[in-house]
């Protein structure tokens, strides 16, 4: 005898359907997570100083970037002379920084977005996961810094254990400018 398995097709799609119905309620609900914070995909288009690079974002963009949370001597620039340990930020920034290395650009919620030369305040990290502004800290060419008229940044905390290490070490900068951390 023939059976025609058209007419069995809705019983078995009802039990199918029961044996998921089942397997679901016994599994855990599924915990709903925040999202990270958004993070911009860029490419480094050139350093310009220890803490300040210029950024190509995915459109072919260019944008100004201050590193967040940290300070570097200032190299000589229009007329005036650079500070002790300038240049060294600036090679090491290179060196970590290379052009053409994709970053990631991070907000800080408790820092302006923009500092008051239009240019934006973002912790920058490569693919790998590296801080630049920490890393350079820790290598000892710059410092914590947060401008008083701003909140802090979130980070900051971080940063000032690691520039107590680096100078309490003289690493990088701090061995030839012990006034590193000083402003002009």
């Amino acid at each position: 005898m023939r059976t025609d398995h058209r007419q069995e097709a809705p019983w078995a799609a009802a039990a199918l359907l029961g044996v998921i119905l089942v397997g679901a309620a016994a599994c855990e609900p599924i915990e709903e997570l925040e999202p990270a914070p958004l993070a911009e995909g860029y490419a480094v288009a050139y350093v310009i100083d220890g803490d300040t690079i210029e950024v190509t974002g995915p459109e072919g963009e260019t944008q100004r970037v201050r590193l967040l949370g940290i300070n570097t001597p200032e190299v000589a620039h229009d007329g005036d002379a650079g500070q002790c340990g300038g240049e060294k930020a600036t090679e090491q920034l290179e060196e970590l920084l290379p052009e053409g290395t994709a970053v990631q650009l991070v907000t800080d919620d408790r820092a302006d977005d923009e500092d008051r030369y239009d240019r934006l305040l973002r912790y920058v990290e490569t693919e790998g996961g590296t801080d630049a502004g920490h890393a350079l800290i820790t290598e000892g060419y710059a410092y914590a810094w947060a401008p008083t008229s701003e909140p802090d940044p979130e980070r900051i905390n971080e940063y000032e254990d690691a520039t107590a290490t680096a100078r309490d070490a003289d690493a990088g900068a701090w061995a030839d400018c012990p006034n590193l951390g000083e402003s002009r």
